[in-house]
């Protein structure tokens, strides 16, 4: 299986390389945004959705939730679309710091300088206020280092984040899909069954995670999770012992745990 999760920023290209390198390999483009559970869907805000101008013909149309819920996911959604049998080609933000422990995924950042980015968007849209695309780049990029920075305490213009960064200002679009199809192709990145036990320990964290975060009692609390396998491990500081019983209880209700090692501490 091939995984390659690639970043998404306004007026790269990356649309068109991301559906070069799908069709070269075989595999589905999944575009999504990444929220931090599904309890949130309903409540994200403009600056820190995808703007879909790729799909729409007026930028300066407004965008709602009920508009953008196709492409907003989970993180335990996109760990399971990581984990198609098929392979996938995940496009958006927060797939490259999400799975970057998962050694068979490839991490890809397609990018190039704001005036490049401006003269796509403006080759597209001949229509539309200059500065009104100016905008939308500079709330893309905003929005797109605050939902990185977040969930996942990452820069997402860090290089060492990536496999391979490519400026597709400088290289053209079908050397940019060559040079990611030749990465995917290299041994290191074939799917092993370590790199399975991570992935699905990943899923297990982000499964029980968006379980607490949906029980109202547990839902603001600030607890660390982690898992190995189907193993979890609670950690951090509760107000009660009837807290730590609730989120060792929640925990046990995602479906395949074998274990839940309950460190919780109460808070004197």
């Amino acid at each position: 299986m091939t995984v390659i999760a690639m970043g998404r920023e306004l007026g790269s290209q990356g649309k068109k390389i991301a559906d070069g390198v799908a069709r070269k390999l075989g595999l589905p483009v999944i575009h999504y945004e990444v929220i931090d559970h599904l309890s949130d869907r309903s409540r994200v805000r403009r600056s820190h959705v995808v703007r879909l101008l790729d799909a729409k013909d007026d930028p300066s149309s407004e965008l709602t939730p009920d508009h953008t819920l196709p492409s907003i996911l989970s993180a335990y959604e996109i760990l399971e679309l990581a984990g198609l049998p098929e392979g996938s080609l995940l496009r958006g933000w927060g797939a490259t710091a999400l799975l970057a422990d998962v050694s068979h995924v490839i991490r890809v950042r397609v990018t190039a300088p704001a005036e490049a980015r401006l003269k796509v968007l403006h080759k597209k849209f001949p229509k539309a206020d200059i500065e009104t695309l100016k905008r939308e780049i500079f709330l893309f990029d905003e929005a797109h280092a605050a939902i990185m920075k977040r969930h996942f305490k990452a820069d997402y213009r860090d290089d060492a984040m990536y496999h391979l960064t490519v400026d597709a200002s400088q290289v053209p679009v079908q050397k940019c899909v060559d040079r990611i199809v030749a990465l995917a192709k290299e041994p290191r990145f074939v799917a092993t069954a370590e790199s399975h036990r991570k992935l699905e320990s990943l899923m297990t964290e982000a499964h029980v995670k968006a379980l607490l975060k949906l029980h109202p009692p547990t839902r603001n609390l600030e607890i660390e999770v982690a898992a190995v396998g189907r193993i979890v491990q609670l950690a951090g500081q509760v107000s009660s012992n009837e807290l730590k019983a609730r989120c060792e209880l929640v925990a046990w209700r995602v479906p395949g745990i074998e274990g839940v090692q309950n460190s919780l501490a109460i808070a004197a």
